[in-house]
């Protein structure tokens, strides 16, 4: 089998797996079957792995392991997918009669402090743009990078005592670009019997917490600034998402904590009153991220301005 004939699609499909260890994993990603992606594996076996005497990937307990000539590869092939992306890039955009599709991926916090200001401009400037927006994991970083995500939008923190790779400065060489900064405040029940002048840190450190699970973790800032002074948080409940947080504490006296802009819209829908948060924290600055091989890409580079443009007064 000669270098030559090996299917293009496959290259793809090898950076994926070595990603995720997982035909599973990649099947998901891919949106086939883990069938149709096992066969995928045998034919860039039998192609590249061919080519090279080697298996590429090694069935374990854990899923797939690469080989070490497998690895070898991994940088080659994403400078591959950067100049392939590169190549087919248009040479002219006009927003009017664009009909592409970007994919885009937004954390909670920011989805409905952006999406509502971007797509009015979105729909009268480029009608036939389209956004597909998905969820966000742990795994966006890679997605994006490999080209499976055209944009991600991320809230960072600020203050030096969190954790990585929850700092801003975890971000590294990314393209990324700062949309806005918000600060943190405290959720309760518009019921709830406590008042502004008697939450305090005691207060909050006395009161039944709820616990979001952001970015598949369940570790906050707020852990470590209580940590310093002795103390813990009192978790009551953890929930998947801050909506759900919200329509507990409607119905309890049970408070959670997120960043504020967000929180107004919250306190509208499930009829809650914001508290200050008792402790002094940097604030969380909401970033736009995107792949290298995109940072020239007129349509995307328009998209960005786009979107920057709707965040520029908050």
């Amino acid at each position: 089998m000669k270098l030559d004939y090996i299917d293009l699609n496959l290259l793809r499909l090898m950076l994926i797996l070595l990603e995720d260890g997982s035909v599973s994993r990649a099947a998901t990603r891919l949106n086939l079957s883990q069938s149709a992606v096992s066969k995928q594996l045998t034919r860039l076996r039998e192609q590249l792995g061919t080519v090279l005497d080697d298996p590429l990937f090694i069935r374990t307990g854990r899923g797939l392991t690469p080989t070490a000539r497998a690895l070898k590869l991994e940088a080659p092939l994403r400078q591959w997918l950067r100049d392939s992306h590169i190549m087919l890039l248009p040479e002219s955009f006009d927003p009017a009669s664009d009909e592409r599709t970007f994919t885009i991926s937004i954390c909670e916090t920011a989805f409905p402090v952006i999406v509502p200001r971007l797509m009015p401009k979105l729909t009268r400037l480029a009608p036939g743009m389209q956004l597909s927006i998905v969820p966000k994991s742990k795994a966006s970083l890679n997605h994006l990078n490999q080209g499976d995500l055209d944009l991600l939008i991320v809230a960072r923190d600020t203050d030096q005592r969190v954790e990585a790779p929850h700092h801003v400065s975890d971000l590294g060489d990314q393209p990324n670009l700062e949309l806005y900064r918000d600060n943190h405040v405290c959720l309760v029940s518009q019921s709830h019997p406590i008042s502004i002048d008697s939450w305090d840190e005691g207060a909050f450190l006395d009161s039944d917490g709820i616990r979001i699970f952001v970015e598949e973790s369940e570790f906050w800032l707020l852990d470590r600034v209580a940590a310093e002074q002795g103390q813990r948080l009192k978790d009551k409940a953890k929930v998947p998402d801050f909506h759900s947080a919200a329509l507990l504490a409607q119905h309890t006296n049970m408070f959670f904590v997120c960043t504020s802009i967000f929180a107004k819209q919250l306190a509208q829908r499930y009829m809650l009153k914001p508290l200050p948060l008792p402790f002094e924290l940097k604030p969380v600055s909401y970033r736009m991220l995107w792949p290298s091989m995109l940072e020239r890409d007129s349509a995307h580079q328009w998209l960005r301005e786009l979107i920057a443009e709707c965040c520029h007064d908050l």
